[in-house]
């Protein structure tokens, strides 16, 4: 009898997210595959991993390898948490991020709906934690699920979303920012105009072709950096700058460019700048370039969705059209950008570095967190 009590106890905590899992055998999680495009290198060790046909890796745990990653887990997540809640200067709105034992409850409080670039992503964070932390307490991966509470102080409105809606939307996001591949380069979707002159206007926002040029990557450097410029002018009530509005990517020989900023090219160096109501603004978006002769095809998209209005125009590589190198000081984003899911149990740094790269990058106008889509 006190056996088969034992045996029924030990089931019942393999499968509910108690905070005192027993690790009783080996198991295995998975890691799904929105979180494991670029790897995991620095994950815990396994006694055995395999890369699944859908893109996801799954992981062999033994009972020691359960308790690390774990702890792992947590401790960088709450790092993660410490450092935003510590940066004032990123995350301006964030008051408190808040989660129950077994990470199938979160929230997040914050001060405005009037968010800061980086915080557009606070939303995500659970998204590459949760779903590991919970297979290592042991729960199915497909009875994996969370709530994710977004409250905002300044008007006491509260936006919730599960573990599935969350997932839905990134995946809708990473699908978005994907862009156009190297096969539909000449066959242009309904959503998407070929034009001689990129325009687009809307009741918030314009943007018009400027002008492009090229630069050395950085004094002495073969890499060529190529400069496509725009007139950028907010038309809303509260200042915005391009990057709230439009999605700018540039391909040369079929092939999605690196995007750079930091460049010291000054149409570049505004292009996060704010600007006023009815107030015009050069901006600059910087590609490493393959080379200095062949055209690049820049894809414009008027919004962050997949269906969003997109102009695309060819512009032809001018010689001797060459500016000075600026100063980088260090600044420029690497070819290394990673999506939030690399590295998901990384050192606190990197997955701290990962919220600030993507949200530089990938400044949206993205508020289902804080209001009713």
């Amino acid at each position: 009898m006190k056996k088969k009590t034992l045996a029924v106890l030990l089931s019942a905590t393999l499968v509910t997210s108690s905070i005192t899992t027993v690790f009783a055998k080996d198991i295995t999680v998975t890691i799904p595959n929105y979180a494991s495009d670029e790897g995991n290198s620095n994950l815990p060790e396994a006694v055995e991993t395999v890369t699944n046909s859908d893109g996801s890796i799954s992981y062999t745990l033994d009972k020691k390898q359960q308790k690390k990653w774990k702890k792992d887990l947590k401790s960088s997540f709450d790092d993660s948490i410490k450092e935003i809640l510590d940066d004032d200067e990123n995350y301006p709105n964030v008051e408190d991020i808040t989660y129950n034992d077994d990470m199938t409850e979160f929230e997040i409080s914050l001060a405005s709906s009037d968010l800061a670039p980086s915080e557009y992503f606070i939303g995500f964070l659970p998204l590459f934690t949760a779903p590991v932390y919970q297979q290592v307490n042991g729960i199915a991966e497909k009875d994996v699920d969370y709530t994710l509470a977004v409250k905002d102080s300044s008007d006491g409105s509260e936006t919730t979303q599960t573990y599935e809606e969350n997932k839905s939307d990134w995946e809708s996001f990473k699908a978005s920012m994907g862009g156009t591949s190297s096969d539909d380069m000449n066959n242009t979707s309904s959503s998407e105009t070929k034009v001689d002159k990129i325009s687009l206007t809307s009741d918030s926002s314009s943007l018009e072709y400027s002008g492009f040029e090229t630069m050395p990557y950085e004094d002495g450097s073969s890499d060529i950096l190529g400069i496509v410029k725009f007139n950028f002018t907010n038309k809303t009530d509260s200042p915005d700058s391009a990057t709230s509005f439009y999605n700018i990517k540039a391909y040369q020989n079929s092939v999605e460019l690196t995007w750079y900023m930091g460049n010291g090219n000054a149409a570049c160096d505004n292009t996060y700048k704010t600007v006023l109501k009815d107030t015009s603004i050069e901006t600059g978006f910087a590609f490493m370039l393959q080379d200095a002769e062949s055209p690049i095809t820049v894809y414009a998209y008027d919004g962050f969705m997949s269906d969003s209005p997109c102009q695309v125009q060819e512009i032809a590589i001018k010689k001797n059209k060459t500016a000075p190198a600026g100063n980088r000081d260090g600044s420029r984003i690497s070819e290394e950008i990673q999506y939030f899911g690399k590295d998901i149990v990384s050192s606190s740094e990197q997955l701290h570095n990962q919220n600030i790269c993507v949200a530089v990058i990938f400044v949206l106008k993205i508020t289902y967190f804080i209001k009713s889509r």
